[in-house]
């Protein structure tokens, strides 16, 4: 594959991910650098393109490697001049440095992303300041919830708490058909704005509820701002109580967004949802899964570290066999990653935007970096293909009670 860069459009869009990674490995950093820049790519080939950089710092274009590539030296030998050292301008041109040799925040935090390293400049001048900076320890008081509920926002938008935007619950839900008389449970409200989005697009009350007490307590609070707490109510719940909140035979949609894999009991969670749904309703859920039970790489063990809370991932398989015991019918088990990644990715992008100007206090950088480090580490996992996200939806299949006694007719 080492015609990667000279391929027609056409035959480059048709290249699996497996081909085009090998094509990469073959490539020198200065002609990834050119193919990157002169090559329109898919956002499934872009993706792929960045982790790959990510994960070969060594093809990356820097100095360093420039000096490494076949061929360099004999240029260098005939045109060696007293212009200063192609290493100065590359360090330059790396991130914005200011004269003063201070990072400023978002280049700080897109490097730390990225996995690239800064090489500041000395200060020249003590008398500069910064035109960005972190408001000292002393300063006045802060509240860290509301500055943690800032920084969610910040990187998923107003009201959402996980990626893909007020949308994606009901994009969710779209082979369920909900309509106006289907009663919905969501199990991972958040901010509330999928639940409100739902409620308003489909006319019909969502029962959301969430484990996070100050997510739940801050939907709640907008819900009744916006004069929607009856058609979109937002209550916190504790996880190992699941049958105090979901009434028996009530729903005919539960849906579920990155929640299961982090219970300890699994099963016991399934039952009770089984039962909380009528005859044929749906359970609509994305997980987090293993695409290998037997093999855990670097990636997925940091990823179980950085969570806040312990994981319990399954594989899709095991989701299979559990849920055809629990007398759901398996619908479909889709795998999302890619577009669980690019999410993401358009998350953090808006986040290093919002660090463009202001002030920030310690507490509010010491959050974000918890925060990035969590799904720093879950994007990291993702990519390296050992951890996955699947859309499921399966549909109960208990029955109405009947007695001996009634009819029975075959149809």
């Amino acid at each position: 594959m080492s015609e990667l860069a000279t391929i027609s459009s056409s035959e480059l869009r048709k290249l699996s991910q497996r081909e085009f990674l090998t094509g990469l490995s073959e490539m020198s950093p200065s002609a990834i650098d050119r193919f990157k820049r002169m090559r329109k790519l898919s956002t499934e080939h872009n993706d792929t393109l960045t982790t790959f950089l990510r994960q070969h710092p060594e093809k990356r274009l820097t100095a360093e490697n420039s000096k490494a590539q076949p061929g360099t030296a004999k240029v260098k030998a005939k045109t060696k001049t007293s212009a200063p050292k192609p290493q100065q301008k590359q360090a330059s041109a790396k991130q914005p440095v200011d004269d003063d040799g201070y990072v400023q925040l978002w280049s700080r935090v897109r490097a730390w992303w990225d996995g690239e390293e800064f090489a500041p400049q000395p200060q020249k001048s003590a008398a500069k300041k910064p035109r960005m900076h972190i408001d000292p320890a002393d300063s006045a008081p802060v509240d860290p919830v509301a500055e943690r509920l800032q920084i969610i926002q910040s990187i998923w938008g107003e009201g959402n708490s996980l990626p893909g935007g007020k949308s994606m619950t009901l994009n969710l839900l779209e082979a369920a058909k909900p309509s106006a008389d289907t009663v919905i449970a969501d199990l991972s409200g958040g901010l509330g704005n999928g639940v409100r989005h739902m409620a308003s697009t489909l006319g019909t009350p969502v029962h959301g509820f969430e484990h996070d007490k100050d997510l739940a307590a801050a939907a709640h609070k907008i819900s009744e701002a916006t004069g929607l707490t009856e058609q979109a109510s937002i209550l916190s719940f504790d996880t190992k109580k699941l049958d105090t909140v979901l009434d028996k035979d009530r729903y005919n949609i539960i849906v579920a967004r990155e929640f299961l894999c982090f219970l300890d009991d699994r099963k016991q969670a399934l039952s009770v949802i089984g039962e909380s749904l009528c005859p044929n309703g749906s359970f609509v859920f994305t997980d987090f899964v293993l695409a290998n039970r037997s093999t855990e790489n670097k990636s997925v063990i940091e990823w179980r570290q950085a969570e806040p809370a312990k994981p319990y991932p399954a594989t899709a398989d095991e989701y299979r066999e559990l849920l055809m015991e629990l007398r759901f019918d398996v619908k479909s088990m889709d795998d999302i990653t890619s577009s669980y990644i690019a999410a993401i990715q358009t998350g953090w992008k808006a986040m290093v935007e919002s660090l463009k100007s202001g002030s920030f206090s310690r507490t509010y950088v010491d959050t974000l970096m918890a925060e990035g480090q969590v799904w720093l580490a879950r994007s990291r996992a993702l990519e390296s293909g050992q951890l996955r996200v699947v859309h499921s939806r399966a549909v109960m299949q208990r029955g109405p009670k009947r007695s001996l006694t009634d009819a029975m007719s075959i149809d």
